[in-house]
């Protein structure tokens, strides 16, 4: 009577296990850079880019970000060979457009920032086209 209450334990013990290592797994899936200092800035910058999005709606001044997105072009990336001269001119770019938008009057503030969410797209299709999905939740019409 005993050994079936045991078996019932330890199944369940080591199926809770497994959903634990497969969460795991997943995650990994999720973030497969994730300990890339460039991997975490980006998405930093991403969840910056969602709190411009609603100051855009709002018609609302946008704080600055300038100083935190900057590291994109010194954070180590996973892959070394991402930090070519495109990489370094699309990131260059991408902050002229970040403070053109921070400065935007609000008539022009839709515009620079959908010129904005293009730079991130254009150069995830060049470099890391796995977020392109996620920066594309960005978009405002």
């Amino acid at each position: 009577m005993h050994k079936p209450f045991l078996f019932l334990a330890l199944l369940i013990l080591f199926s809770c296990g497994n959903e634990e290592s497969k969460g795991k797994v997943e995650e990994g899936i999720k973030y497969p850079n994730q300990d890339a200092p460039l991997a975490l800035l980006m998405r930093e910058m991403f969840l910056d880019m969602e709190e411009i999005r609603v100051s855009v709606e709002e018609g609302k001044t946008i704080r600055t970000y300038i100083e935190e997105h900057k590291k994109l072009l010194t954070a180590k990336p996973t892959d070394a060979g991402v930090k070519t001269e495109t990489f370094q001119t699309m990131g260059i770019s991408y902050l002229a457009g970040l403070k053109q938008l921070e400065q935007s009057s609000e008539e022009a503030l839709l515009e620079n920032y959908k010129s904005l969410v293009n730079s991130c797209l254009a150069c995830h299709n060049n470099f890391c086209p796995g977020p392109v999905k996620r920066i594309n939740l960005l978009k405002l019409d």
